[in-house]
């Protein structure tokens, strides 16, 4: 046998045990596949609720002018905006951001022309106030509507900070929910193990509405008394669904 053949040879043996070996593991990696899977599915669920006190408050207010001379509507807004921003920077803890700042035409319809006919001009801006200061809120409002803004809305709300604690401490309690009622039935199948297959985990938050109630107020002067007002609470839930798979048993018939 020359050096070439016997080279081919070699190598032509040494894939054959190769190709064994990777047969050899795959299949067994079936089995155990097929192992895992044998047994009882059980679908389960759990969920762990709790009621926080709203901890910031979202303020809406803007502020309009409407004339026919652009440049004065641009003059009463900007000065009304200043003043409220000039109060507001001298607080801490809040969060001013402008929303918003549009110029509207307002009309009329002429019926004798068949068309509408524009009248003037509206300029509108808009802004919003984000703090966890809730003792301040009545008084920032009686400020901004005696600076000459109109007030959109007052929303009380759960901070993100606050709410992600909350939700992650309820994912664990249901998470260890979902574990003792997989346990519970385990017994009673009298199994003595179970295996998790499966986990999903969702959560509500809750609802804030804005108040539009507070879009009615008008304080006609600085030294009206500030409203009195409620933060309330809201409620966080957190819901863990899965499947466990426990082992096989055969039972007596009586």
């Amino acid at each position: 046998m020359t050096l070439a053949q016997f080279v081919i040879f070699f190598h032509i043996h040494a894939m054959k045990h190769l190709l064994l070996l990777c047969f050899l593991f795959t299949t067994a990696a079936w089995a155990d596949d097929a192992t895992t899977d044998k047994g009882t599915r059980i679908s389960l669920s759990a969920s762990a609720s709790i009621e926080i006190a709203n901890d910031e408050a979202v303020v809406l207010y803007h502020i309009e002018a409407s004339g026919s001379d652009t440049n004065k509507l641009r003059s009463k807004v900007n000065d009304i905006s200043n003043t409220i921003q000039a109060r507001l920077k001298q607080e801490h803890g809040l969060k001013l951001t402008t929303l918003g700042r549009r110029m509207e035409v307002l009309s009329h319809y002429d019926k004798s022309s068949g068309r509408q006919i524009r009248d003037g001009w509206k300029l509108v801006q808009s802004e919003q106030i984000v703090t966890q200061r809730l003792d301040v809120i009545p008084d920032w409002m009686n400020n901004i509507e005696a600076s000459g803004a109109l007030l959109d809305g007052l929303n009380y709300r759960i901070a993100t900070a606050t709410l992600e604690n909350a939700q992650q401490e309820l994912r664990l309690q249901a998470i260890q929910q979902f574990r003792r009622q997989a346990a519970s039935l385990s017994k009673a199948m009298d199994a003595s193990t179970f295996h998790v297959l499966e986990m999903q985990t969702s959560q509500n938050s809750p609802v804030f509405p804005m108040r539009a109630e507070m879009a009615m107020m008008r304080s006609v002067a600085a030294d009206v008394s500030a409203p009195a007002l409620n933060a309330g609470e809201g409620k966080i839930s957190v819901s863990v669904s899965g499947t466990v798979l426990l082992p096989d048993k055969n039972y007596s018939a009586e």
